[in-house]
């Protein structure tokens, strides 16, 4: 009689068993056995609190507090040709999850154990293996370290106040697996096919791949992935690798000294934006910063990416260029650029062209180092790119390699406007107004000693 109640109160509010017992939880990672000693390795104590929210779809919050968590395991092949030589363990993979928070402290670190493996090794001895260079490699030799944080098919997660350091430089590097450098699983946080997912006040950094790559598939609806006040540096091949999805909104987050730690896989950039599972669009970036990259500090591929604006941002090239542009719907508005630019989109109409508003270009010196490329920008055959009361200062280096001499007409001629140059006086150096193939107007020029 009682039992028949309950269920006719549940029907009456209009939830079934299943969904009134899915109230909201909060769980600390110590009640799954946790130490935090930075001795002990708590991975399964993360493997099961993934492994409990999982079951029940989310609807809760996990409290990691302050500590070192040691977390990093692989399990060995054992030279059973259907099996990796080596595959790591994800630390927090939550799958078809909902309403979740994870949520660290100032100083709450996960940092991967020592001496993973990672790259090519031999299935049976366990040694290094140098003979796997094809794209396509063998995965029976494919040791990889895993993701600490992965979201799959999940929606409104919220992960918050960490660090996670992937420790490469205490990896055993095997031979080349994949195309470039070592192309497996060794990331800070993996999203694929989520929405409203809010990264906020982490520090992924280290890692063997990523800190963070981004694999969403269009739904027909923005992604609205979020990432503030995030730390993504000294990975070896990517800041963030943005490979596929819209609506990506990143604010106050450094993305610098990629491939500067233990070694680099290409591209080496602070990001990579590149449409390898789905197109890509709307990303908005906002005071951040991308300098000192071995590669690019944002590397674009191709017109499958599209309509992204940098805003108050930071590029600073010194082995390699600032910004390599080959997408349409490019805007940066407020940005200083140190270290030449290359390429530029060339553009069938004004929506599709490269636009650079109020910006500043300079030869600025980083920590010693002459910024990158012989001209402040060297961009060839972009039509309808446009330089609007933008700053070009330089000591050194040459002022422009900028030539749209494919324009058709005067619209599709390469534009600067409202723009002053500050160049040191040398015999022979001409003035930027005279460069050919380009619109110039109501600009300036001051030499200086």
């Amino acid at each position: 009689m009682f039992k028949s109640f309950i269920l006719l109160v549940m029907s009456f509010i209009g939830l079934d068993s299943g969904t009134f017992a899915q109230h909201n939880i909060t769980k600390t990672i110590q009640s799954f056995g946790a130490k935090g000693d930075g001795k002990t390795n708590d991975t399964e104590a993360f493997t099961k609190a993934a492994a409990f929210f999982n079951d029940r779809g989310g609807n809760g919050t996990l409290l990691i507090s302050k500590g070192i968590y040691i977390v990093g395991k692989q399990i060995p092949g054992n030279g059973d040709v259907y099996k990796n030589a080596y595959t790591g363990v994800d630390i927090l993979a939550f799958k078809n999850v909902q309403n979740l928070l994870i949520q660290g402290e100032k100083e709450t670190i996960l940092k991967y154990t020592d001496k993973l493996k990672f790259g090519s090794f031999d299935p049976v001895t366990g040694k290094i293996f140098n003979d796997n260079s094809r794209v396509i490699p063998d995965p029976k030799y494919a040791a990889s370290i895993g993701t600490c944080i992965g979201l799959n098919n999940c929606r409104n997660i919220t992960i918050k106040s960490l660090i996670l350091d992937g420790n490469n430089k205490s990896i055993i590097k095997g031979g080349t697996y994949g195309d470039v450098g070592v192309q497996l699983a060794h990331i800070g946080i993996y999203i694929n096919n989520c929405h409203a997912i809010s990264i906020d006040k982490i520090n992924a950094s280290y890692f063997g791949l990523d800190g963070i790559e981004v694999a969403n598939i269009a739904s027909g609806e923005p992604d609205n992935i979020n990432i503030s006040n995030t730390v993504l540096e000294y990975n070896c091949r990517q800041g963030l690798s943005w490979v596929g999805g819209n609506f990506l909104n990143v604010k106050n987050c450094s993305f610098n000294h990629t491939g500067r730690s233990a070694y680099n896989s290409a591209p080496s950039a602070g990001l990579d934006i590149e449409p390898e599972v789905n197109t890509i669009s709307n990303g908005n970036f906002e005071n951040c910063q991308f300098i000192n990259n071995t590669g690019c500090g944002v590397v674009t591929a191709g017109n499958k990416a599209s309509n992204c604006q940098f805003k108050n941002c930071t590029f600073w090239g010194t082995t390699n260029w600032s910004f390599w542009i080959s997408a349409p719907a490019f805007t940066f508005t407020g940005c200083n650029f140190y270290g030449s630019i290359v390429h530029g989109y060339n553009a069938n109409n004004e929506i599709e062209a490269t636009r650079f508003i109020s910006c500043n270009f300079e030869d600025k010196v980083y920590n010693g180092i002459t910024p990158y490329g012989q001209f402040l920008l060297e961009c060839d055959g972009p039509r309808r790119i446009l330089f609007d009361s933008c700053n070009f200062i330089i000591h050194t280096k040459a002022v422009l390699w900028l030539n749209t001499g494919n324009a058709k007409s005067n619209e599709e001629k390469a534009t600067i406007r409202n723009s002053h140059f500050i160049m040191p006086k040398k015999e022979g150096l001409n003035s930027p107004l005279s460069i050919p193939s380009i619109n110039f107007f109501n600009n300036t020029t001051e030499f200086k000693n």
